[in-house]
């Protein structure tokens, strides 16, 4: 008798703890859904205000790490994303595709043999100075950087083995290709994939 006295008993304490789960369900699926409104509410500000284009990702850019000063502090970015910056400048300025692969090659050799020769100081535009500059063109040519980038990933020119400091010439072809331009205009150089 004591033994289904004490088994009503504990039946009883343990549906406690579930109706008073039932009673704030409501309070839980509104959480629920205020936590799902603040998550993905910069995604759909982001859709409807500026338009389904900017809401695409660009291209990450990869490459050894390096260690730069900001106003924000220290950061680390990828080289190649650090190179989007050098090659901005050279962008809408009449070169071809093709020569601005071929650029972004000879940028990367130097930027590379100016670290190891211990230079600091790199002239490059800022994402953000992109943006101002490029205005409503920003996001298509930012895109555009960043493919030809990632397309000439890790390459770069060296002279006899050895990284040298490229001086950068009018490029001079007929429609071909990023390397046949390098192999016309530096016959001393050789392309060298890195990493």
């Amino acid at each position: 008798m004591k033994f289904k006295k004490m088994r009503k008993l504990a039946l009883q304490i343990s549906n406690k703890p579930l109706e008073s789960i039932k009673k704030m369900m409501p309070v839980l699926k509104i959480t629920g859904v205020i936590f799902c409104l603040v998550l993905f509410l910069p995604y759909i500000i982001t859709v409807f205000g500026r338009g389904v284009e900017e809401a695409e990702k660009l291209p990450l850019l990869t490459g050894p790490e390096i260690t730069i000063l900001t106003e924000k502090g220290t950061q680390y970015i990828p080289t190649d994303e650090y190179l989007c910056g050098i090659l901005a400048q050279y962008y809408d300025k009449g070169y071809t595709r093709e020569e601005l692969k071929a650029i972004s090659i000879i940028l990367r050799s130097n930027f590379l043999y100016n670290l190891e020769n211990g230079k600091k100081f790199y002239d490059i535009w800022s994402y953000q100075d992109r943006m101002e500059f490029w205005g409503q063109n920003f996001l298509n040519y930012e895109k555009e950087i960043r493919n030809i980038i990632s397309e000439t990933a890790g390459k770069i020119l060296l002279k006899n083995g050895k990284i040298e400091e490229v001086t950068i010439c009018d490029l001079l072809h007929n429609g071909q290709n990023y390397e046949t331009i390098l192999k016309n205009n530096y016959a001393d150089y050789a392309i060298y994939q890195y990493f």
